[in-house]
C-alpha cells in the first residue's frame, strides 16, 4: 500500500473526532445544558456528526475493498466535509460562543479547530487526485 493511501485512510479516519466533538455539543444542547451551544449551530453539528460517524467505516473500506465506487464516495464526502467546515468556520464569527473556557476551548480554540479539520479534509481531497491513490481505487 503506497504511504499517499495510508495518509488518505488516516485524514478520513480523523474526521470521527467531528463526531465526538459534535456529538458532545448536540448531547449537551439536548438536555438543555448552560454548556450548550445556541440552537444557531444545530445544523453544524449536525454535519460534522454524519460526516464524523462515517468516517470510520469509509477508512476501513479504503484499506479493505478500495473501488471506483469507493473513490466517487470519498471525493462526495469529502467535498461536502469541506462544506459544512467552511459553513461551520464563517458561522463561528456571526454566533461564536465558548462552551469550555476553564479548559481554553473558547472561540478561537473552535476556529482553530475547525480550520485543522478544513486543511485536514483538504489534503484528503487532494490526495485522492494523486496517481498512485487513483491506481488504487483502479480509477
Amino acid at each position: 500500500m503506497h504511504i499517499q493511501v495510508k495518509l488518505l485512510i488516516f485524514t478520513t479516519g480523523w474526521m470521527v473526532f467531528r463526531a465526538v466533538g459534535s456529538g458532545l455539543f448536540l448531547t449537551l444542547g439536548a438536555i438543555g445544558s448552560e454548556r450548550a451551544a445556541s440552537s444557531d449551530w444545530t445544523i453544524a453539528f449536525l454535519g460534522d456528526f454524519v460526516i464524523g460517524t462515517t468516517a470510520l467505516f469509509l477508512a476501513y473500506r479504503i484499506w479493505k475493498k478500495p473501488s471506483a465506487l469507493l473513490w466517487g464516495i470519498l471525493l462526495a464526502w469529502n467535498a461536502v466535509g469541506i462544506f459544512d467546515l467552511f459553513g461551520a468556520l464563517s458561522h463561528s464569527f456571526s454566533a461564536p460562543f465558548s462552551p469550555f473556557p476553564e479548559i481554553g476551548i473558547n472561540e478561537m480554540s473552535i476556529r482553530t479547530i475547525l480550520s485543522l479539520n478544513t486543511l485536514i479534509q483538504f489534503i484528503a481531497l487532494l490526495l485522492m487526485f494523486r496517481p498512485q491513490v487513483k491506481a488504487y481505487f483502479r480509477v
